[in-house]
């Protein structure tokens, strides 16, 4: 009997190419950490960042957000930029969760830039599919967009 491991395509075992974009980025190494890893990177990096431009950052109130800043219940997602794409991918936006403002953390290959977004306005871009269902298609109902 043959290995089973003869019968995989070897390009299906070759590293991914990376993104030519960060080799000289001081993100390069958050683009290869593992989803829930870069998740908890990148909240680290937004909370230090807004604390050093002088807002007051706390601690959450329960799991559905991430931190209060200036008194307001916050959600944090990050991204660096898709691979062949100048395009950001946010996951998991939850309508549902106890937050006021999402704040859109976007890694640049040599910038960092925050953007924040009130609840209310993330309702309407679910509502006018700007923000699309993330799960299942458009007939599922998992709760989280993109």
């Amino acid at each position: 009997m043959r290995n089973k491991i003869d019968l995989i395509d070897p390009t299906l075992l070759i590293e991914e190419a990376e993104d030519q974009r960060y080799i000289n980025s001081p993100f390069r190494h958050l683009k290869n950490l593992h989803a829930k890893q870069k998740g908890k990177r990148y909240e680290a990096i937004t909370e230090q960042v807004l604390k050093k431009m002088g807002k007051s950052v706390g601690k959450p109130q329960n799991t559905d957000h991430d931190r209060i800043v200036d008194g307001k219940k916050v959600e944090i997602k990050g991204s660096s930029l898709n691979k062949n794409s100048d395009n950001f991918s946010f996951l998991q936006i939850r309508p549902n969760q106890d937050y006021e403002v999402m704040y859109f953390s976007m890694f640049y290959p040599n910038e960092f830039v925050i953007m924040s977004m009130d609840k209310e306005t993330i309702l309407k871009n679910i509502k006018n599919g700007v923000f699309k269902k993330q799960h299942g298609g458009n007939k599922a109902d998992s709760g989280t967009f993109l």
